[in-house]
C-alpha cells in the first residue's frame, strides 16, 4: 500500500518520474492502475453505502407502507390477464397525489399520478387533457417524463397479476424481510459497477494517449505511442482520484469532461523538456 501511494504522489507532479515511465514494464503500470482502481471503488462503495443504505432501509420499513396506503386506493383492483387490463371501479378513475408527490406534479403542470381508462384506446389529445403522469389503457401504460416525452409500454410483456393495495403491501413486506440480502447484493453490485467505471479507462486511454504524443511532437521529444500510453495510465489516476473526492464531498458539479481536463493538465506540467530528452524515447 505504501508503494501505491508513493507512486501516486509522483504521478501528480514529477517530470523525471514520467520520463522514466516510458521504459517501465507495462505490466507493472497496469498492476498499479488496477490496485488503485480497486481502492477508489472501495472508497466510493463505502461512501454510497453509508449515504444511501440507512435511508433505503428507513424508507422500506417506514415510508413505503405509508405511501402505499395513502396513494393506492383500498377499493381499487387492477387485473392484468394476457396483456389486457381491467379494473373493478368506474372509469375514468383518477388517482391524485398527496402532500409531497402532489406538489411535484404541480411543478410539472400535472394534476394526477394515474388515470385509468381501459374503455378507450390511447389518444394523445385526451392524455394531455387528463394532465396526468401516467395513463393505463386496456393494453398499454403510458407515462410522461419531466421533459414531456411520452413513453408507451405494451402490457403484453407484463405477467398476469391482480394488483391491489394488499398485493403491493405484501411485496413491501417481502422486501423488508429480505433487506440484508438486498443490501449485500446491492453493495456488491455498486462495487462492480464502480470498478468497471474505472477500468473502462484502459480503453479510453488509447484515445487519450494521443495528447502526450501531440505534446511530444510539439516539443520535438521522441515518444512512441506505447510510451504515451504508459504516461497516460499514470496521469489518469490523479484525475480519477480528484474526481472521486469531488463527487463524494459535492464541492461542485462535475462536468463530463472534468477527468479529461485534469488529465491534460497533469500530462502538460509533467512533460517538461530535459537535458536528455531522449529519456522519453521508448527503448
Amino acid at each position: 500500500m505504501k508503494t501505491i501511494f508513493e507512486t501516486f504522489k509522483k504521478s501528480i507532479y514529477n517530470p523525471a518520474f514520467y520520463q522514466n515511465a516510458v521504459t517501465t514494464p507495462l505490466s507493472d503500470i497496469v498492476r498499479y492502475y488496477i490496485k488503485f482502481s480497486l481502492l477508489l471503488s472501495v472508497v466510493m462503495t463505502v461512501y454510497l453505502g453509508v449515504a444511501l443504505v440507512p435511508q433505503g432501509i428507513r424508507f422500506v420499513k417506514e415510508r413505503a407502507p405509508e405511501l402505499v396506503r395513502s396513494h393506492f386506493p383500498a377499493e381499487l383492483t387492477i387485473n392484468i390477464e394476457k396483456g389486457i387490463a381491467s379494473v373493478n371501479v368506474n372509469e375514468p378513475y383518477i388517482i391524485f397525489g398527496k402532500n409531497g408527490p402532489q406538489a411535484v406534479l404541480k411543478e410539472q403542470g400535472l394534476e394526477s399520478m394515474l388515470v385509468i381508462d381501459t374503455k378507450n384506446d390511447f389518444n394523445k389529445n385526451k392524455f394531455d387533457e387528463y394532465k396526468t403522469f401516467a395513463l393505463l389503457t386496456k393494453t398499454e401504460i403510458i407515462t410522461r417524463s419531466n421533459s414531456g416525452q411520452i413513453t408507451i409500454q405494451d402490457l403484453r410483456g407484463v405477467p398476469d397479476a391482480s394488483i391491489n393495495q394488499k398485493w403491493v403491501l405484501s411485496w413491501v413486506e417481502k422486501t423488508n424481510n429480505s433487506l440484508v440480502a438486498i443490501v449485500f447484493v446491492g453493495i456488491i453490485g455498486v462495487f462492480i459497477a464502480m470498478l468497471f467505471g474505472y477500468l473502462k479507462y484502459f480503453i479510453v486511454l488509447f484515445l487519450f494517449a494521443l495528447i502526450p504524443r501531440l505534446i511530444a511532437y510539439i516539443k520535438k521529444i521522441p515518444l512512441s505511442y506505447s510510451g504515451a500510453y504508459r504516461i497516460s495510465l499514470y496521469a489518469i489516476v490523479p484525475a480519477l482520484a480528484l474526481k472521486t473526492l469531488v463527487n463524494i464531498f459535492g464541492v461542485f458539479f462535475v462536468p463530463a469532461y472534468f477527468t479529461l481536463l485534469l488529465f491534460m493538465l497533469i500530462v502538460a506540467i509533467n512533460m517538461k523538456e530535459s537535458e536528455e530528452s531522449t529519456l522519453f524515447e521508448t527503448k
